[in-house]
């Protein structure tokens, strides 16, 4: 009997050691497939160092004081709603905070711990409470230099309660571990997540694969110079390229499967549910898949997204205006844009109010538009120039 408990004992010592190693492994939360982006920067330190000022990779992260105190001044620190409520963003102790009032009375406090959005636009902000990670109620305008509150949130109180579910995730991070959890009766659910094992932003491996089997290869083969155990972008179809971005930039489908689990060289319709109608009349924001394909550009070439974005380097007007006259190179019209300078997006991809997000509350904000480029190459009107 004794000897028989000895080797369960030791058993279950054998198990949970080697649950420990595999753990351990990469130290990557989403397994030991995976290398984590650190890894990638010994060998493509200037890719990595441009990359890391991308707004992919900035898609979203644990909120930093120091960016914090650049947009949160003593000036711009209050917004107002009716009857006396108001949010101020303070500072206590290098934590920042969202906390609502009314009047003189404290109603409710949170930190900001995790923001989303690069800050090319705008972002928005978390906290945590009991491993469920929740939006709070303020959002910043980048342009606008501008505290309002919060997409589609009430607009005549401050609001805490709104969860941030797994999808907004799917697309602003590259992992997270996610569980539900009953809440109250059998029938009702809550996500929780454990903090420790979100990989915030948008990573090598996100778009490039599982890395472990690539990095093991070139650490011990250093003179092998052609890549091999990772995907190249280039060596996809246009339908898996397309695919590949349209993960998150198909706009919000029914989801079959996490797109967590998504792989480049994957299936998107093995993913995803598109809802009907999607195609009819896209919305700039997320569905700059489905308004690329809508483009007489995209439907007589092979384009995809790389021809113009490039996240291995910055972005620039000069970048998008080389990348349209490759192409137009015999139009009278596009030689005068060259010669100029001047930017063939602003007329042929402008801005355009988004139908599913705007900026409200009764007191200080009134329907500001949230302006993005459509992605629907096309001849508009000279007034929607911009």
């Amino acid at each position: 009997m004794k000897k028989g408990l000895v080797i369960c004992c030791l058993a279950v010592i054998l198990v949970i050691f080697i649950t420990c190693t595999d753990q351990a492994g990469t130290g990557d939360a989403r397994g030991d497939m995976y290398a984590g982006a650190a890894t990638c920067v010994s060998c493509h330190k200037n890719i990595a160092d441009l990359y890391s000022h991308d707004h992919h990779f900035n898609s979203s992260g644990t909120a930093d004081p120091n960016d914090l105190r650049r947009i949160i001044t003593d000036s711009n620190n209050t917004v107002q709603f009716i009857n006396g409520q108001r949010i101020v963003l303070s500072e206590q102790g290098a934590t920042f905070y969202q906390t609502s009032y009314k009047g003189s009375q404290l109603i409710h406090a949170e930190k900001m711990d995790v923001v989303f959005g690069s800050a090319i636009k705008a972002q928005t902000f978390g906290y945590w409470k009991d491993s469920q990670l929740y939006q709070l109620p303020l959002t910043y305008l980048t342009k606008e230099k501008l505290w309002t509150n919060s997409p589609g949130f009430p607009v005549d109180h401050p609001y805490f309660t709104r969860p941030i579910v797994s999808r907004c995730l799917e697309c602003h991070a590259s992992f997270a571990r996610v569980s539900e959890k009953r809440e109250g009766n059998l029938l009702r659910t809550k996500q929780v997540y454990d903090p420790s094992l979100i990989i915030y932003g948008i990573d090598c491996e996100r778009c490039h694969g599982p890395a472990a089997e690539h990095v093991k290869f070139h650490s011990e083969n250093p003179a092998v110079k052609q890549a091999k155990y990772i995907t190249s972008i280039k060596a996809l179809s246009r339908q898996q390229q397309l695919d590949l971005c349209g993960t998150c930039h198909s706009g919000d489908p029914v989801n079959i499967r996490s797109i967590f689990n998504f792989k480049p060289g994957d299936t998107l319709s093995k993913y995803y549910v598109f809802y009907s109608g999607a195609s009819g009349e896209p919305d700039v924001h997320g569905m700059q898949s489905q308004l690329l394909q809508l483009s007489k550009c995209f439907k007589q070439s092979q384009m995809t997204c790389s021809n113009c974005h490039a996240t291995h380097q910055a972005e620039s007007t000069q970048l998008f205006i080389d990348q349209c006259t490759a192409c137009h190179q015999q139009v009278k019209h596009t030689v005068d844009i060259k010669t100029a300078g001047n930017n063939c997006i602003t007329c042929h991809m402008p801005l355009r109010p988004s139908k599913s997000l705007d900026f409200n509350n009764e007191t200080e904000a009134h329907n500001i538009r949230y302006m993005l480029r459509t992605h629907r190459i096309a001849v508009y009107p000279a007034e929607q120039w911009k």
